[in-house]
């Protein structure tokens, strides 16, 4: 089981951390030391914010940056220095649960309604990481699909462009995903541009 930290502005506790998990650790200091179980829970705008999230990601240490105003530069630092996840810190518990799991599941938490954004500016940016994946093992149409994914489109501007259902959209996204060896659609990014 997992031991969540929560580093925080002491006026800035939210009740849904507790609730989510009742043995959490909340405090306006990180701890001096963490153990490889830990994930850590980050106040964007703490004191020295950004180099506890490079600390701890460089420890293996699962980070999560919280904030109170969603922002694409503030989630672009934050994942440049590796953070696995970025949230609301005030979101409901079942969202705090939820991103615990999918961090512990390997994979990044994204607000929905920044993800498009990010997409979007990645797509525009020329990236380094490598990526060893043969798109010669996806079919014609999730080429197409990826192509458009890619750009940043959601899922409803995908189907419109090829005139298919965002179910269709889902399913061809699932396929691709388990074809390349990817787990969302940042990763599918990383993999496709770092080509």
């Amino acid at each position: 089981m997992r031991h969540n930290i929560f580093i925080t502005q002491e006026q800035l506790v939210s009740p849904h951390w507790q609730h989510a998990f009742p043995d959490c650790d909340i405090r306006t200091l990180p701890p001096k030391r963490v153990t490889a179980d830990t994930i850590t829970w980050i106040l964007a705008g703490t004191p020295n914010w950004l180099e506890h999230v490079a600390k701890n990601s460089q420890q293996r240490i699962p980070v999560i940056v919280m904030t109170t105003q969603l922002d694409i530069r503030e989630l672009c630092q934050a994942l440049q220095l590796g953070a696995r996840g970025y949230v609301e810190a005030f979101a409901t518990k079942i969202i705090i649960e939820q991103v615990a799991d999918t961090i512990c599941n390997g994979a990044i938490w994204l607000p929905g309604q920044l993800l498009s954004n990010l997409v979007g500016v990645l797509s525009r940016q020329h990236l380094t990481y490598q990526h060893h994946c043969d798109l010669s093992c996806l079919t014609k149409r999730e080429h197409q699909v990826v192509d458009i994914v890619v750009t940043g489109a959601t899922n409803k501007q995908v189907a419109n462009q090829l005139a298919i259902t965002e179910r269709t959209v889902k399913e061809h996204l699932s396929s691709v995903f388990n074809k390349l060896n990817v787990k969302d659609r940042m990763q599918l990014m990383l993999a496709v541009k770092g080509n």
